[in-house]
Formats: structure tokens, C-alpha cells, sequence
């Protein structure tokens, strides 16, 4: 099967663009990328094409491989008659949610305009309520309207390459490969960093008792010590360490159960004896900690949560 052109693919987006100026003139459209992910800005952009230098290639940005949106990106900024790109940060849409922060992005993309439009065509099923200029929502509008398409690749390759700065700073969350979007390794380091997060809160309340940290996360054969420290009497603490969110539930001591329980009571036993420590009283402790909306964190200590098998 042969395979299509650029211009043969954007052919049917710039035939309805024709369509829709030829009854309005100058008209933009418009897209936004990142509504979806769970963590990162929501990325809005309008443009405004000009028919007589066409972009060809201009489709839906998710149907396009990164190379050819990057690609676009650049003869779009290029050859458009005017664009503008807006960032709307996470602090915006929790305080307004997801909805409301995107339209008013839309809204502030399009006043920002060099040109002002006679029209504004919004890829979704609705359009900004703030707006003065007339407009109209075109579902799947950017794999129909070569000027909603090309918003779509300004909006995502902007998103996109603002990930991957956010990555440089957090690299332990990989958000170049995700891109935010709640993907199961994205969900998994997340849990990852929240538990680290929440060990060493209760590290910190430990030695605020003036317990002495021993090890952190100490791998045996048989498992995994979340922290091992050393109270002011010389007792040797094995404390399990459960992090969980507000509203849960179950309490996270639920989660250790017997079977895990016998676990840590076997890597307890193989860490103390590595270690010369096998003749020193043993309590075994379970931490539940709990992430505070003010950025703190709030840890409960159960101190002899199970004993050590005999």
C-alpha cells in the first residue's frame, strides 16, 4: 500500500479550513495538551495558519511520532501568521480544577494574539465562557481543522520539552518517559518516593527521642528492614515503616500481617547476627505515616506492634 504524503494527509484539515474561512476570514484554532497526566502544567495553544505558506504534515499531535511533531513545531512557529503558547501551572487548576484552568488558558492564548481573529475554533465539545470573539468547539478538531492540528503540536512538543527540564530537576520520578501521564511505572515511582518520604519522616521523630539510626533499608536474604536504630537503653528497634494517604480506610499496620511479620522477624535475626548484635533486646515497631496537606507529616509509632518468635 502506498504510503501518503505530508500534503495528502494534511489535504482534508486545510479543505476544511478553506471552508471555515471562507465564511468568517481569519480565524484560529485552538488545543491544549496535558489535561490528562498526574502531575506537570497544562499546555495551551492558538494559532492562527496562513493559507498561502501551508504547513503540510499538520495532523493530530498524537498521531504523529515525536521526530515529525518536532519537526512541525518549528515551521509552524515558522510560517503561522500568529501563535501564542500558555502554560497554566498545577497551583491554577487545583485551585480551579483541570476544566476551568484549561478554558482560561484558552481564553488568555487567544487575547494574547497579535491577530485578532474573526473566529476562535476550540478542539473539545465547548469553549472558553470568557471569550469576546465568537466561537464554536469542533470535536476531534485537531485531526479535522489543519489550525486546531497545529495548535495541538505547539501545545504537546511545548509540554513536552518542559517535562523533560522538569526531569533534570526530579530524575527520580523519569518523567521523560512519561511525561506525567499516570502510567504504571509513573504510579510506581510515585509510591516509591512517597514511602521513602514517609521513612524518613519517622527516622526524624525517631531521633528527636534520641534514638540513633542504624540502617535504612537494609536488604537480607529474607527481606527488607525499613529502620533499624538504637534506643538511648541500647534496645534495637526494627521499625516497619507504612506511609498511606489521607481518607484511607485501612490503617497501614493492617498490612503487616502474620506472614509479614515472620518476614521481618527472619531478616531481623540475620541482620543482628551479620552484625554482632544477636545478645541485644529486640522490639519490633510499626510506624504508620500520613502525608499533611501543609507539607508536613504526621507519624504514629507502634511501639511493640508483634513480638519476636520464640
Amino acid at each position: 500500500m502506498k504510503r501518503r504524503s505530508d500534503e495528502e494527509i494534511s489535504a482534508p484539515l486545510y479543505a476544511f479550513d478553506a471552508e471555515v474561512r471562507s465564511q468568517y476570514g481569519c480565524f484560529a484554532g485552538v488545543d491544549e495538551a496535558g489535561r490528562g497526566p498526574l502531575c506537570g502544567p497544562v499546555c495551551v495553544a492558538a494559532c492562527i495558519l496562513d493559507p498561502e505558506n501551508p504547513v503540510y504534515g499538520i495532523n493530530d499531535s498524537k498521531k504523529l511520532t515525536e521526530k515529525k511533531r518536532e519537526a512541525l513545531f518549528d515551521e509552524i512557529c515558522e510560517k503561522a501568521l500568529a501563535y501564542r503558547i500558555v502554560f497554566v501551572g498545577p497551583e491554577v487548576i487545583d485551585r480551579e480544577n483541570i476544566l476551568n484552568a484549561t478554558m482560561g488558558g484558552m481564553q488568555q492564548a487567544v487575547e494574547e494574539l497579535d491577530i485578532v481573529p474573526n473566529l476562535v475554533l476550540v478542539d473539545g465539545n465547548r469553549t472558553p465562557a470568557g471569550l469576546q470573539i465568537p466561537a464554536q468547539p469542533v470535536v476531534k478538531g485537531d485531526a479535522t481543522s489543519a489550525s486546531i492540528g497545529a495548535a495541538s503540536v505547539l501545545a504537546k512538543v511545548s509540554r513536552d520539552r518542559y517535562m523533560l527540564e522538569l526531569d533534570k530537576q526530579y530524575p527520580q520520578y523519569q518523567l521523560a518517559k512519561h511525561k506525567g501521564y499516570p502510567t504504571k511505572l509513573h504510579y510506581e515511582l510515585n509510591r516509591a518516593e512517597t514511602g521513602r518520604r514517609g521513612e524518613a519522616a519517622a527516622a526524624r521523630w525517631y531521633q528527636k527521642q534520641g534514638a540513633q539510626l542504624l540502617a535504612h533499608n537494609y536488604h537480607t536474604r529474607m527481606g527488607e528492614l525499613d529502620l533499624v536504630l538504637r534506643e538511648p537503653d541500647g534496645t534495637i528497634v526494627i521499625c516497619e515503616v507504612k506511609t498511606r494517604s489521607q481518607g484511607m480506610l485501612q490503617r497501614p499496620a493492617a498490612a503487616v500481617d502474620p506472614a509479614k511479620q515472620h518476614r521481618l522477624i527472619c531478616a531481623a535475626q540475620g541482620y543482628l547476627q551479620q552484625t554482632g548484635q544477636s545478645e541485644e533486646p529486640v522490639r519490633f515497631d510499626v510506624a504508620e505515616v500520613v502525608p499533611l496537606d501543609s507539607g508536613r507529616w504526621m507519624v504514629h509509632i507502634i511501639k511493640g506492634a508483634f513480638l519476636c518468635e520464640t
